[in-house]
């Protein structure tokens, strides 16, 4: 007989010392019978500990949903961060424009990149060929600011408009300059670029 199956129960204080002694009975096993599985594989010693990391990440449904869930707003974040717009490119004229800067031995150097010509937007949109013999310019006015937010230089800068990806350079003293602004003016659109600068090591 388990210690459990029969107990009798406290008397109330102050009760009849004739009245009859109330049994209580516990069966574990009907009790057990309408548990959910989980608490009848318990109570059975079937419940083992699942191991590994993946294995409990996908052990059940909830926890594949939340996998899920993670791993897509993971991917969110990362298509966010390299599709969203980014101030140092911009376009005119069907050109793509990249401002980059870097400071180096007490100089800053920028220079906007202009890639080349799209194929589908050369041939539909005007002959690229034209400027290129012509020796149309394309313009950009580099202005540098410090921390405090002060322009200390403006620089204009032009270069030859050509089939190929082409460049316009420039450098300025860096007076602890921490960004360069770039007004570009190609075949007459103009673009208005930003871009920190980076900081190499001699």
């Amino acid at each position: 007989m388990a210690f459990y199956d029969n107990i009798p129960e406290t008397k109330a204080p102050g009760g009849d010392e004739n009245s009859e002694n109330l049994v209580f009975r516990y069966n574990r096993e009907e009790r057990v019978k309408n548990a959910p599985k989980i608490v009848q594989d318990y109570y059975a010693g079937r419940l083992e500990p699942t191991r590994g990391l993946f294995k409990v990440l996908v052990a059940n449904k909830f926890n594949r949903i939340m996998l899920l869930t993670v791993g897509l707003c993971f991917a969110v974040v990362i298509i966010a961060k390299n599709f969203s717009s980014r101030p140092s490119l911009a376009v005119a004229s069907g050109f793509e424009l990249e401002l980059s800067s870097f400071s180096y031995d007490e100089s800053v150097y920028a220079q906007v990149k202009i890639h080349a010509l799209k194929k589908s937007l050369e041939d539909k949109a005007f002959d690229i060929e034209k400027y290129v013999k012509d020796k149309e310019k394309a313009l950009a006015v580099f202005s540098f600011v410090d921390a405090e937010g002060q322009e200390i230089s403006k620089l204009p800068v032009s270069a030859e408009i050509q089939k190929n990806a082409f460049y316009i350079r420039t450098n300025s003293p860096d007076y602890d300059i921490i960004k360069v602004a770039a007004q570009v003016d190609i075949l007459g659109e103009r673009a208005s670029l930003v871009s920190s600068v980076a900081r190499r090591e001699k």
